[in-house]
């Protein structure tokens, strides 16, 4: 089966295409839930710029290993346009890394959390902007469902109290930078795996944030602190594994097929997510919390339902010459 258009919901996908792109995303959505409680723990022993460096170098040894072991060859390929692929991991992981970084450590959770749960909107107008990916009344409806949900959730026990700062605002611009990578590595990159795609974009973004390590700790720039104890090690190798390496890759395959704006929706279950992760330390979810994200499941689901009905109609709807 052909890629669709980029940002394009996949034409003519059985249903069971439909529930394993889905289960994809779900499973995405929960290691990216654990991201945002287990990045605080790492800061506190880590610096922001090792925090970054640290998770991008070992999800790169992650999805490197992954090529390896599954296409059972070298994982770099010879001739490999690597001017693109050095562009687009310098905004997409570099930068976007160290902004997400940045807000983590600047903002609360739940600002963080409530900015997030804008995603889906921010998606389908950037994906029309830069690509043409229409936007329907199913992804509009879809979309203010799901920020409602988020919003809802993440909301929950805080009478809707949230601050915008620096934090927040580097977390919009990296919601957007991600949006943009995700599409645009689908663009620039068409004759490679998705896997490929993951391991090669994350490459040249850990060998940057190495060496800004480096460079700001020889010139005194910043106060660079990497506690190599054994709870520190399991953060960092942690978030480098499971949300940069696996849950990067779930999310570039997953979105070729139901598409940027439907599976930018999910990205309002990484609050709920992040708060179930956090029972372990006293702290449960309440009847606003999983109201919130049984809506932003209604509008995943209003949207796709509504776009394959589309999709298939379009399929067997004869031609009428003009």
């Amino acid at each position: 089966m052909s890629e669709p258009r980029v940002g394009e919901m996949q034409t003519g996908m059985s249903l069971k295409q439909l529930v394993i792109a889905n289960a994809a995303l779900i499973l995405n959505t929960t290691t990216w839930g654990t991201f945002f409680p287990v990045l605080e723990l790492q800061l506190r022993h880590w610096d922001m710029f090792s925090a970054s460096a640290g998770r991008q170098v070992t999800g790169t040894i992650a999805l490197l290993s992954m090529v390896a072991c599954i296409e059972r060859r070298w994982p770099i390929r010879r001739g490999l346009p690597w001017g693109t692929i050095i562009m687009l991991s310098t905004i997409g992981i570099t930068v976007c890394c160290l902004l997400t970084t940045l807000a983590v450590f600047l903002s609360s959770g739940l600002s963080a959390a409530i900015i997030s749960a804008t995603n889906p909107i921010g998606s389908a107008l950037l994906a029309q902007a830069l690509y043409g990916v229409k936007l329907r009344r199913a992804i509009f409806v879809g979309a203010i469902l799901s920020v409602a949900g988020g919003m809802l959730a993440v909301t929950a026990g805080q009478h809707g109290r949230f601050t915008f700062g620096l934090g927040e605002l580097s977390l919009v611009t990296a919601n957007l930078i991600w949006t943009w990578f995700s599409l645009a590595i689908q663009h620039r990159l068409r004759g490679y795996t998705f896997l490929e795609r993951s391991a090669y974009t994350i490459l040249p973004g850990a060998v940057q944030l190495t060496l800004i390590v480096i460079a700001l700790h020889y010139l005194g720039l910043a106060q660079i602190r990497m506690e190599l104890s054994f709870w520190p090690l399991v953060y960092v190798f942690y978030l480098g594994f499971i949300p940069n390496g696996l849950g990067n890759f779930l999310w570039l395959w997953a979105i070729s097929r139901v598409g940027v704006n439907v599976a930018s929706m999910y990205q309002n279950l990484i609050p709920v997510t992040a708060v179930l992760v956090t029972i372990w330390i006293g702290i449960y979810p309440n009847w606003q919390q999983l109201i919130g994200g049984a809506v932003i499941l209604l509008g995943v689901l209003y949207t796709q339902i509504t776009e394959r009905r589309r999709s298939r109609a379009a399929v067997v709807t004869p031609a009428v010459s003009p």
